[in-house]
């Protein structure tokens, strides 16, 4: 009797055992989740760097004779085919790779990195990283905001505005892009009309400035060139809280403006 009770009890303890081992698999195969995938080849800013590179020459024809010179706005025409091709081929390897498989790509990263986020399952994630193309694959997650006296954290006022000009002038016509909260247009600090010296948008930006409701029209000037959000992953993970944040570029809570 003893035997049989033993005998019983393994075959229940196989039967969980069975039991958890295909819950496991079921739940990598249908648990999603948001993954950052770069990709080996060049992003956009190291092709466009290599354009203004050789826009500082001419090019020769096969007399010798100067023939073309690239302006920055060839330049940035080519910047934009680029960028164009660089999500073609991130649609094209998901295609690829997942087949026929669900997955939703929420953005596509072509000026710094060339890559893409993307919500799919554990199991899609490793196939993805098993690609010869791909450099790493990165599970999303959130971070939290930790100071509000960058450039006192950063030594900027005794070290790098001092070299160059010091603190009311430093920096002026360099075009900077930062992550954060957020933006407030409305701000002073963000007016176009109270410099001494008023730059002109650079001709080879190629950024765009988002319209919400939150941002109309206008939002955008000489000063604050641009703006976007990118909530899609937040609003995709559940995470997103629509009382304190704002599904445009708009700060929500003063931190990034």
């Amino acid at each position: 009797m003893g035997n049989i009770s033993g005998f019983q009890m393994m075959a229940v303890l196989s039967l969980w055992f069975l039991v958890g081992r295909s819950w496991c698999q079921e739940s990598a195969d249908t648990i999603t989740a948001v993954y950052i995938v770069t990709l080996k080849q060049a992003a956009t800013s190291h092709y466009y760097g290599e354009l203004r590179m050789n826009s500082k020459g001419f090019k020769h024809g096969n007399s010798g004779s100067a023939t073309t010179l690239e302006t920055s706005r060839n330049i940035s025409r080519r910047d934009a085919n680029y960028s164009f091709y660089i999500s073609r081929l991130h649609d094209s390897l998901l295609r690829k790779v997942l087949g026929g498989d669900r997955y939703l790509k929420l953005y596509s990263y072509h000026y710094l990195i060339n890559g893409f986020a993307v919500l799919v399952t554990t199991q899609q994630a490793e196939k993805l990283s098993r690609r010869r193309e791909v450099t790493n694959v990165v599970l999303d997650f959130s971070v939290r905001t930790a100071t509000t006296h960058t450039p006192q954290f950063l030594g900027l006022p005794q070290g790098a505005w001092a070299l160059e000009g010091g603190y009311e002038s430093a920096g002026e016509g360099v075009v900077i892009g930062f992550i954060d909260t957020g933006i407030d247009p409305t701000h002073p600090s963000f007016s176009d009309d109270l410099s001494e010296s008023p730059y002109p948008v650079p001709e080879h930006f190629s950024g765009i400035c988002e319209v919400t409701r939150d941002f109309p029209s206008g939002s955008c000037n000489r000063k604050l060139i641009g703006a976007r959000h990118f909530a899609a992953s937040a609003i995709t993970r559940g995470i997103f809280n629509a009382s304190q944040d704002y599904a445009s570029p708009f700060d929500g809570d003063g931190h990034g403006t």
